[in-house]
């Protein structure tokens, strides 16, 4: 299975209102069947990357789409077990690997995307900015994937509240069960003005997630980007019908 598109077809993007997020305390029977598999490949994986930490995250058990809002219900798991089951593909075992993306369009019309660091367990690989949800998105039970994205976005880019306009386009970016909650944010920066921007944070001893930002206007050229980014380039850039 390819990590970069594990269903081996286009990302199915659906156009939403909004998200709602939620935590249950329910099992997941393919971690607790691999444990084993699990704890010898995060000893190697640790070993490789130390910068690697296993702390508590958040996969979605399931979720659906109703009256135009996404409704997703997540349990806590080890990043471990997220971890080894990247290193699978993604293949199916009864969860879905949700997260919180901004899809950032510069003044002038570029898309902003981000190239994980060597050290990342993403090394390489292109993607918007984003993280894994966890714990400190939580508040009364609630997963802020809103808050979650700006957060990711600010720490990784530089790129704030006073440059940002967030727009209500709103999906869901799906490419098996790889789940990606997106919103449209627009910047008041062109693209050049969102790389210097992004060169200040890096010099300033900012978040070292990404080792660089790229600017695209089309899809087309992408190289070792994931398909559910791949799939939203094209909508925002007028590649594909939302």
């Amino acid at each position: 299975m390819n990590p970069l598109n594990p269903s081996g077809k286009r990302a199915i993007v659906t156009p939403v209102l909004g998200f709602d997020a939620f935590v249950v305390d329910e099992p997941w029977p393919w971690r607790d069947e691999n444990a084993e598999a699990i704890g010898e490949h995060w000893a190697r994986a640790a070993a490789e990357k130390p910068s690697l930490f296993d702390g508590e995250v958040l996969v979605a058990r399931r979720f659906s789409i109703e009256d135009g809002i996404w409704r997703g219900a997540h349990i806590v798991v080890r990043y471990s077990g997220l971890n080894y089951w990247l290193s699978q593909g993604f293949i199916e075992t009864g969860a879905c690997n949700t997260f919180a993306s901004a899809v950032v369009v510069t003044a002038d019309g570029a898309v902003l995307l981000g190239r994980m660091g060597a050290h990342t367990a993403n090394a390489g690989r292109l993607y918007f900015p984003c993280g894994t949800p966890d714990l400190d998105d939580v508040t009364g039970g609630r997963l802020d994937f809103e808050a979650s994205m700006l957060r990711e976005l600010e720490e990784e880019t530089g790129l704030g509240a006073d440059v940002l306009v967030p727009s209500e386009q709103r999906w869901i970016s799906q490419d098996g069960p790889l789940v990606c909650c997106a919103r449209r944010i627009d910047t008041r920066l062109t693209a050049d003005e969102v790389r210097a921007r992004f060169e200040a944070h890096r010099a300033s001893g900012g978040d070292d997630e990404l080792a660089d930002i790229v600017l695209v206007r089309d899809a087309a050229s992408l190289n070792n980007v994931l398909e559910y980014a791949r799939s939203l380039v094209e909508i925002v850039t007028g590649g594909r019908a939302a």
